[in-house]
């Protein structure tokens, strides 16, 4: 009995104190290793790209981390009993340094350094980050289980029986982990001394430099032929960049991309990102396969030389302004105006120069071709006044001229919030100010992209595509595309988002529109049993997630020429109720005209991005106002939602077409979860109904045709709010029937 008992009870393991007294000779080892190997690494291999990037990884969280690890080194270096005597204060601190890294990053970063990735990094955002509710029980868990973990023989009460053998066992573990890591500080601090004294000769030096090159090298590059928005008139740099963008991380939904070491696809660049959303099982593609975007170096010498210039210029002409604000972005640079003091003349003419007066803004707006002579450029634009600003706006091109990419504004703090909350997010470009600008299309909620050719249109119809792929899985997002065009949307065949291959023909177009309208009032009796209002709440109540469905339209021209009323009449009517079962419309076309974009159409379309166009009466149709004639081009556009009243002016993304096919190539090759099916296609039913209705046209048209045997194919287009191939239709039937009489 005595030997039983003696057999089950179990020896505990020397504690920490024990450890560290019997052995000290290993802490010393590691603390050695340690400092040698920093030393050796920023001498000879970490640059200024490493030290950016451990910035990017902490931000002012550095400042708690650094001062518990340098307290933590110099406590081991000459006071290692008392590290063992009060660990427990040390895991406290620890803790501590984790929940100051985590408040920060609860604040807004501003413009600066880190306002691509917040007060306290990428580290921060994973400890606290957004939504702020969930953040607060994250560090609200960390205050409390800690000291529950590290102190569990001060608790009472049988329900904390759990806590004190998981704090028992923390202990044990830690042991056990000092035990391995002494044998192991040993020998590598015998390995590390060698190296050292080895680093002598430039045969290691070039051996260590050459191990942190090699690590750039994998980064995927832009292919050295890029399409996309070129300046003929000025030349930008295409180098590729050498400095690594941390990637993109939020918590809830927004997928944390990640550079995952898996097996690559046969394109160079392409890696598959582990990391899930949050309730799906599909992975989405990494960050890494768009291009890392170039350096920008705007000189201020330039940009005040040109302030100066605009001040003498006006001044030459009696207007007198002062330029107080100066904003480059990557090809517009604005300069702020302030009307200046004039002095007013007495009697006969003479001035008295007492009296004086402000300059008046219309006398800036008629200076517009003086300035434009001035500083010898035709594209300049005049913003009086800048929104939520007493200044006086004078756009005018950049003298070094820079291009957006997309993957620089998908890792803005802009993106990230949207994509946070569960919306479409979409990157549009960069401001005036050099600002990330992006929208929700989920708020917008449809999108009207207007601009003549080669003026940017397709490449952002590719961005916004781009920006729902790289953020949404199919079984969030499904799309529908059309293009008329045939090589604008069809490398996007193949995705697992598409409900039907892009459609190309525009006589499908119609039962396509048909379709999605059965699909939205299907969607509109679920959420009625369900007893929501919108998608958000049926997807926060239902257990079967109901996926937003995007209707992208390439050409509107084309499908409104072809379909006629039915189609303009099939888009008002999903513009208007499509909204709360999410579905959204993107609708691009090169055709600014009354027939194309009608009123009824722009009603129920508050969001509009407007390109270059080619005269004033286009931007009135696109934007109600004149401004899109005095655009640069290729990428230059202004955008106007229902968020502001007038409208803005914005960088396109570039997106490169290796970028496009890497993205298809990726979704083609996974198979994930199997989705439900949408049909768009004409059922049984609703064929018969259409037979009937057609029949019943035909004998209208016969009834009109026997009164008037010479009508046209215009007049029944009039008479029956039909298309013309349908009018063409109809007259070969009173043709063939001898009703008519042939032209």
């Amino acid at each position: 009995m005595a030997r039983s008992a003696a057999k089950g009870r179990r020896t505990p393991p020397p504690s920490i104190r024990d450890l560290i007294k019997a052995r000290p000779a290993a802490a010393i080892d590691g603390l050695v290793m340690l400092i040698g190997g920093l030393s050796a690494g920023l001498v000879f291999g970490f640059n200024a790209d490493f030290r950016y990037g451990v910035i990017q990884a902490l931000g002012y969280g550095l400042v708690p981390a650094g001062l518990w690890f340098g307290a933590a080194l110099l406590t081991l270096r000459y006071r290692h009993r008392s590290l063992a005597r009060f660990w427990r204060r040390w895991v406290s601190a620890a803790a501590l340094v984790v929940i100051a890294i985590g408040v920060l990053s609860l604040f807004d970063p501003g413009d600066g350094v880190l306002s691509g990735f917040g007060l306290s990094g990428r580290w921060g955002d994973s400890v606290g980050g957004v939504p702020i509710a969930f953040a607060l029980v994250k560090l609200a868990s960390i205050s409390i289980f800690v000291p529950l973990l590290i102190y569990p023989h001060r608790i009472g009460g049988i329900y904390l029986t759990g806590v004190k053998k998981s704090g028992t066992g923390l202990q044990y573990g830690i042991s056990y982990l000092y035990m391995g890591s002494s044998w192991a500080t040993g020998f590598l601090s015998r390995w590390l001394v060698t190296a050292i004294f080895a680093a002598r000769s430039s045969r290691f030096m070039a051996w260590f430099r050459g191990l942190f090159q090699s690590s750039k090298s994998m980064a995927p590059q832009p292919p050295v032929e890029l399409v996309s928005f070129d300046d003929s008139e000025n030349d930008i740099d295409e180098s590729p960049d050498d400095s690594d963008s941390w990637p993109l991380s939020s918590p809830g939904d927004v997928p944390e991309w990640t550079v995952a070491h898996s097996p690559r696809t046969d394109q160079p660049g392409v890696e598959v990102a582990k990391v899930k959303t949050a309730g799906s099982k599909w992975s989405l593609p990494s960050i890494e396969c768009l291009a890392p975007p170039t350096p920008r170096e705007q000189s201020e010498e330039p940009l005040q030389e040109m302030a100066r210039h605009v001040e003498t210029s006006l001044a030459e002409h009696g207007v007198m302004v002062e330029v107080k604000d100066i904003k480059a972005g990557p090809r517009i640079v604005r300069f702020g105006l302030v009307p200046g003091w004039t002095n007013k003349r007495g009697d006969g003419g003479k001035d008295d120069g007492r009296v004086e007066s402000r300059v008046k803004v219309q006398s800036i707006l008629t200076r517009e071709k003086d300035l434009a002579l001035a500083l010898k450029t035709p594209y300049l634009r005049i913003e009086a006044p800048v929104p939520g600003e007493a200044l006086v706006g004078l756009e005018v091109p950049a003298p070094t001229p820079n291009k957006v990419h997309l993957r620089e504004v998908m890792e803005s703090a802009e993106f990230r919030k949207i994509a946070g909350k569960g919306g479409l997010p979409v990157a549009l470009g960069q401001d005036t100010g050099g600002s990330s600008v992006v929208t929700d299309l989920a708020g917008l909620p449809h999108l009207l992209i207007a601009g003549a050719t080669g003026s940017g249109k397709s490449v952002c119809l590719n961005s916004v595509v781009a920006s729902l792929l790289l953020t949404k899985p199919p079984d969030q997002l499904r799309m529908l595309m059309v293009d008329p065009k045939r090589v604008e949307l069809t490398p996007f065949n193949g995705i697992p988002h598409l409900v039907a291959p892009v459609i190309v023909d525009v006589d499908e177009v119609n039962s396509a529109l048909r379709g999605l309208m059965r699909e939205m009032f299907r969607r509109y009796k679920q959420m009625e049993k369900v007893g929501v209002r919108n998608i958000d709440g049926f997807n926060s109540k239902s257990k079967e997630r109901m996926p937003f469905l995007v209707l992208i339209v390439d050409e509107l021209a084309d499908l409104m020429i072809t379909g006629g009323f039915e189609v303009e009449q099939n888009l008002v009517r999903l513009a208007q109720l499509g909204r709360a079962t999410g579905i959204h419309l993107v609708l691009a076309t090169q055709r600014p005209s009354v027939n194309v974009v009608t009123g009824l159409l722009k009603a129920n379309i508050p969001g509009r991005i407007a390109f270059a166009v080619a005269s004033q009466v286009d931007s009135r149709v696109i934007l109600d106002m004149a401004g899109a004639e005095r655009l640069l081009g290729k990428g230059d556009m202004l955008i106007l939602n229902s968020d502001s009243p007038k409208p803005r002016r914005v960088q396109g993304t570039l997106v490169y077409d290796h970028e496009i096919e890497q993205l298809q190539q990726f979704w083609s090759n996974q198979k994930g979860a199997p989705l439900p099916d949408i049909l768009i296609d004409d059922d049984e039913d609703e064929d018969e109904e259409n037979e009937e209705a057609n029949e019943r046209m035909l004998s209208q048209a016969r009834e009109l045709a026997l009164r008037s045997p010479r009508m046209s194919t215009s007049f029944i287009e009039r008479r029956f709010k039909v298309g013309q191939q349908r009018a063409e239709q109809i007259m070969e039937h009173l043709e063939e029937e001898g009703l008519i009489i042939p032209r």
